[in-house]
């Protein structure tokens, strides 16, 4: 099995943590996903140049990583679980990686089917059941019930084939119903209840949808990125929607792709783009750039 690691120490090591004054102090970067930890109360960031840290106002790299984090995947109540899949620094496809220990090392769990090397631009995990994930790679939904040691391909009957991550449909497990999964398409908002299988529109008002995030307490609790409100919130599962923009400031080619919610404190969130994220502490009503 192939292992790389940055170092051995335990992931609390302030050692792994490098402030930094932007993810672009060292090359060019933009975000590819987000997940908070609410044990210690910071959000971790995915980039192309590796995985950072957010805490109170201040940035930090994590570890010496420069991986392309395209999909991931924080555990949402094991921060030391982290998946992530994409691209080694020096190029080709990594499959899918875990990290045990906060990010201080990787283990590729699943390389891909037959001869190929996945390369996941979305990803996401179910906070009811983190067994479960997604990937999707070339126009393929992937499965996995064990963890991510093991990965099938699903139906996806009804899911379009291109998205918003990267090219992906950008994936959000539901919170409270392991089989339940949505994703944001250029065809609208469309809902799995059966692990990935069949999909069907969830709300055909809202146009393209380039984002969705889940509440973790409270599954009705929707936010998406709309091409009739930009951003948006739903507080009945998707049926009703209202734009929450007030402090969102994007440029025409932004889109919010990426959500993380506290889970301890559902009105703290956060939303990214590939260049901005922004925090709201009253529950989405308004937002502030932090990054």
């Amino acid at each position: 099995m192939w292992i790389y690691q940055t170092r051995l120490v335990e992931p609390s090591d302030r050692a792994l943590l490098k402030p930094v004054a932007s993810i672009s102090y060292e090359f060019h970067n933009h975000i590819h996903g987000l997940g908070y930890d609410n044990q210690n109360r910071r959000l971790f960031v995915a980039t192309h140049y590796g995985p950072f840290i957010w805490k109170e106002g201040k940035l930090f790299q994590l570890g010496k990583n420069r991986d392309d984090f395209i999909g991931f995947s924080l555990h949402p109540s094991n921060p030391n679980i982290i998946y992530t899949s994409g691209h080694p620094e020096k190029g080709g496809n990594m499959g899918v990686m875990k990290s045990e220990d906060g990010g201080a090392s990787f283990k590729r769990t699943f390389r891909g089917p037959k001869e190929e090397t996945v390369d996941f631009h979305s990803m996401t995990i179910s906070p009811a059941n983190p067994r479960v994930l997604y990937g999707w790679f070339i126009e393929k939904l992937y499965r996995s019930k064990d963890g991510g040691k093991s990965w099938q391909s699903a139906l996806g009957r009804g899911l379009p084939e291109h998205g918003f991550c990267w090219g992906a449909p950008c994936l959000s497990a539901d919170s409270k119903d392991a089989k339940v999964v949505y994703a944001s398409t250029p065809n609208g908002l469309l809902i799995s209840h059966d692990f990935g299988e069949n999909w069907i529109p969830l709300n055909s008002e809202l146009g393209a949808v380039a984002g969705v995030g889940v509440d973790p307490s409270d599954s009705k609790r929707l936010f998406a990125f709309t091409q009739k409100f930009g951003l948006a919130a739903s507080r009945d599962g998707g049926k009703d929607w209202q734009a929450r923009n007030n402090g969102i400031k994007l440029s025409r080619q932004e889109v919010v792709f990426a959500f993380a919610f506290g889970r301890k404190n559902s009105r703290d969130l956060f939303a990214a783009t590939g260049e901005q994220i922004f925090r709201s502490n009253d529950g989405g009503e308004s937002w502030e750039k932090i990054l």
